[in-house]
């Protein structure tokens, strides 16, 4: 169904006649009447009767132009945006970042530098740190957000430490700890609930035991899930305990739907980390935009 051949329609039935229709159309009758055929054959349907006085709908037309007023607004509105999105001239940064940046801390900042930068537009979607290098890497990502050591030299990569996310122990409210805080062997004893072994947040973890002597084979792990998200939910639903960053159950923290102790003779935490290509770093407003997430990374995250 053409939106020219609806519109003729609509014009042809206000004007009553297919000549004045045609006069206000800039057409030849001819044409007009083509399209008028043309609309009623794609709709298999009589939509006019034509006579020397002039046009009346059929039962059908009169389904046809309640209907076609309301689409030829809607394609004329979309038609609109679509030419002020072009005059905008937005210029799109594409972001990839590790969970627990992407989720919980970055939305905030985007909205923030939003405000004052209306020209931009983000693209953001949430990867295992390693992905995230990769896609800085080849260009498909603009800037990336890790939590992984960014001290290790990446040929190609530049990188920018924002700062560090604690990690802390959770347990659901109805998991029953009398204590005011608990050991690395004490916690490797319960149904840990840890990420799957493509994640940086398991690495990170594996190391906090294995650097205080506690391997990861003896670790008691009761399930490896793939997002934050889970973990949380699983530990919520008291299948287990966890290790995870605290940026991640703050609220759930707040609101007494999780627990937390000190972990004693330890303080883990990750490095969290801006990554891009010097080159890509060169076009204008991606490099407001590192600008502003080195200046303001860290006070405007979530």
């Amino acid at each position: 169904m053409n939106i020219t051949y609806l519109n003729s329609f609509i014009k042809t039935v206000k004007q009553d006649s297919i000549s004045k229709a045609a006069k206000n159309l800039h057409m030849t009758q001819s044409a007009l009447s083509q399209q008028l055929q043309a609309l009623e054959k794609s709709l298999n349907a009589k939509l006019l009767i034509r006579s020397n006085k002039g046009v009346n709908l059929t039962d059908e037309g009169e389904i046809v132009l309640s209907y076609a007023e309301a689409l030829v607004n809607l394609y004329e509105n979309m038609a609109k945006e679509l030419d002020q999105c072009k005059k905008s001239e937005l210029e799109e940064i594409k972001i990839s970042a590790c969970n627990s940046v992407g989720e919980y801390l970055l939305p905030c900042t985007l909205h923030l530098y939003k405000k004052n930068h209306k020209n931009v537009r983000f693209s953001l979607k949430t990867e295992h740190s390693k992905n995230v290098l990769q896609n800085v890497l080849d260009c498909s990502s603009d800037v990336g957000f890790i939590d992984i050591d960014s001290d290790r030299k990446i040929e190609g990569i530049e990188s920018f430490n924002i700062c560090s996310n604690n990690l802390i122990f959770i347990f659901s409210s109805k998991f029953n700890i009398e204590k005011t805080s608990i050991t690395l062997e004490e916690i490797a004893e319960l149904p840990l609930i840890i990420g799957s072994d493509r994640s940086s947040l398991r690495g990170i973890i594996e190391k906090l035991f294995t650097s205080n002597k506690i391997s990861v084979c003896n670790l008691n792990i009761e399930m490896e899930l793939d997002t934050l998200e889970s973990i949380k939910a699983s530990v919520i639903a008291d299948h287990g305990v966890s290790i995870v960053p605290y940026t991640s159950v703050k609220k759930e923290i707040h609101t007494k739907a999780l627990k937390t102790l000190p972990i004693k003779d330890a303080a883990p935490s990750c490095n969290i980390s801006m990554v891009y290509q010097k080159s890509r770093a060169n076009q204008p407003h991606i490099k407001s935009f590192i600008s502003y997430i080195k200046k303001y990374g860290r006070e405007t995250f979530c």
